[in-house]
């Protein structure tokens, strides 16, 4: 999985076209519906990795196609939008990416589509602005309600939110040699040093000190407990 450090794009050419102007669904009043397992843990991972709220990804992904019912064949929207997240081509030619590291920015792949989402949401503005940022994907105020109004009701249903939306039991890796500390904060005492690939599991938070969002994470083959930031976790 790609993070926003090493993926994100320079902003495309003026005048890029919105991602989705329709979505397929046509449902975006209906109340949402579940989340498919694969497409939540490509949500959450995403949100991690970018240090985005997750459930603004899932909102998108239900109000364009309700999270890939309408992927089959790589459906086309009126307005010429492709995709589980519904990109326009020329967008696509901008901000898609390789998700998946199998060589290829498939439109029609959630596993790609779901990181150039976050690729071009990050660029027009999130997540310091996300009304900003959902307008430049569908330029609607209607639209944007209708995303944040599903991410509200996901962020309720499965809780989280914030960059990775961890809730206490998760298991997660770092992205980098990372440092967990004896409390929040980037003056307190560094209890371990932990590596990519070591799998910790979320006991508490999450709360903010120092600018950053901090868990409380067990980290289970070296039985040791301390506060690790977040932008550095992701799922194991």
């Amino acid at each position: 999985m790609q993070s926003r450090r090493d993926m994100l794009k320079k902003l495309g050419a003026a005048g890029t076209t919105a991602v989705a102007v329709s979505g397929l669904s046509g449902s975006a009043a209906a109340a949402p519906g579940s989340i498919p397992s694969h497409y939540l843990a490509e949500y959450r991972d995403t949100g991690s990795n970018w240090g985005l709220d997750w459930t603004y990804l899932a909102g998108i992904g239900w109000i364009e196609t309700q999270h890939g019912q309408y992927e089959a064949g790589c459906d086309t929207s009126s307005a010429g939008a492709k995709g589980p997240m519904q990109f326009m081509p020329s967008t696509w030619d901008a901000y898609g990416l390789d998700g998946d590291g199998d060589g290829y920015a498939n439109i029609c792949d959630y596993q790609d589509a779901i990181p150039s989402a976050a690729n071009y949401l990050t660029a027009s503005g999130a997540p310091e602005d996300w009304d900003s940022a959902l307008y430049a994907y569908n330029h609607s105020w209607a639209y944007v309600n209708d995303v944040k109004n599903a991410a509200a009701y996901y962020r309720d249903a499965y809780g989280g939110g914030g960059g990775g939306g961890f809730v206490d039991g998760d298991r997660v890796t770092p992205t980098a040699n990372l440092n967990t500390r004896e409390q929040p904060g980037t003056e307190s005492p560094v209890v371990a040093t932990v590596s990519p690939g070591e799998v910790g599991e979320i006991m508490n938070g999450p709360t903010t000190e120092d600018g950053y969002t901090w868990w409380g994470v067990h980290w289970l083959d070296r039985n040791v407990w301390g506060w690790s930031v977040e932008r550095y976790l992701t799922y194991a």
